[in-house]
């Protein structure tokens, strides 16, 4: 929720006004936000324009405390094309970081978890990375991650080649082992938000690891619907049974 709020600034003691996105989930409980909010400065930080604000969460009832970066609103462009900026209102940039940070791991269905244990340990962490706000490092672990998963998988439904499928690049081991269309656009689609994650510049500049997550999420359905129809054809009639005994 977007709100425009009255901070102090430091430097000189002036009373200025912020506009910025409030945090909507507490980083400590996991729930919705209905903040009560305590204190706020506006100060600089690495030679940057900085909000530090404290919020009370009524739900966990922990002090929360969020950083933004900030930069004061444009009051007019001159005909000349100088910028005049209003020394008193401030937008935000980007929110930076909020804390405590009290990180859950996913969980993962069992069957799933038993295919391929890395891919849940590799998820994980990387999901723990994006909570501690290290969004540069976290898309390079869902990618791995990624991998784990589909060699896995076609492991499982190929297990005589094991050992070719371990040292298969992915994309081959999707086009030679993996007969699903669904799973294959899935993983193609999430290796290439990936591997933008790995270069100086991005190729698929309009997506990012959220299109990513939601790729995998999307896979983690379709391979566990596989699994599950893989235990449910092991299942043999009771009549079938008594009838050969």
């Amino acid at each position: 929720m977007n709100i425009r709020k009255s901070f102090t600034r430091k430097n000189d003691n002036t009373g200025v006004y912020v506009s910025y996105d409030s945090i909507e989930e507490c980083p400590n409980c996991k729930k919705a936000l209905a903040p009560q909010n305590l204190y706020g400065i506006v100060h600089l930080k690495n030679d940057k324009e900085t909000l530090s604000v404290a919020d009370f969460c009524n739900g966990c009832h922990s002090l929360i405390v969020s950083e933004y970066e900030i930069s004061k609103k444009i009051r007019r462009t001159n005909s000349n094309g100088t910028v005049e900026y209003d020394d008193k209102e401030y937008k935000m940039v980007s929110l930076n970081h909020s804390a405590p940070v009290n990180f859950k791991e996913r969980e993962f269905d069992d069957k799933l978890k038993k295919l391929s244990p890395q891919f849940v340990k590799v998820y994980n962490q990387a999901l723990k990375a994006e909570d501690f706000s290290l969004d540069e490092i976290a898309g390079l672990g869902y990618r791995k991650a990624l991998e784990f998963l589909i060699k896995d998988f076609a492991i499982y439904n190929n297990p005589e080649k094991e050992e070719e499928i371990k040292s298969t690049w992915m994309m081959k081991c999707l086009k030679e082992y993996i007969d699903n269309e669904k799973i294959k656009t899935l993983a193609e689609k999430s290796e290439w938000i990936g591997n933008d994650e790995a270069h100086y510049v991005k190729i698929q500049d309009d997506r990012d690891i959220n299109d990513m997550k939601s790729f995998i999420d999307a896979l983690v359905y379709f391979i566990s619907m596989s699994l599950i129809v893989d235990d449910a054809q092991t299942m043999k009639s009771k009549k079938e049974n008594a009838k050969n005994e």
